[in-house]
């Protein structure tokens, strides 16, 4: 499954579309290596890899997903 979903723009359409509107904050691809491609990450299409040049571990992306505030709002945290 994960080489047909690195492979096809339609099967990660489906999965990103379904990451959407489920209100998830991000779509993983797992590469079954050390290497995760990111295909959504809060609300927006995205091509990052973990580790990457912008995201050194989980952690890191973790840090920047929107977590709702006090009143039930997105609230961004960016990277340091």
């Amino acid at each position: 499954m994960s080489l047909l979903f690195e492979r096809s723009a339609s099967v990660r359409e489906v999965f990103t579309g379904l990451t959407a509107a489920s209100g998830g904050v991000c779509c993983l691809l797992d590469m079954e290596c050390v290497e995760y491609t990111v295909c959504r990450l809060n609300g927006e299409a995205v091509r990052e890899t973990v580790p990457g040049p912008r995201f050194a571990d989980m952690d890191e992306l973790a840090a920047v997903w929107r977590r709702p505030d006090a009143h039930g709002r997105d609230a961004h945290r960016p990277l340091p």
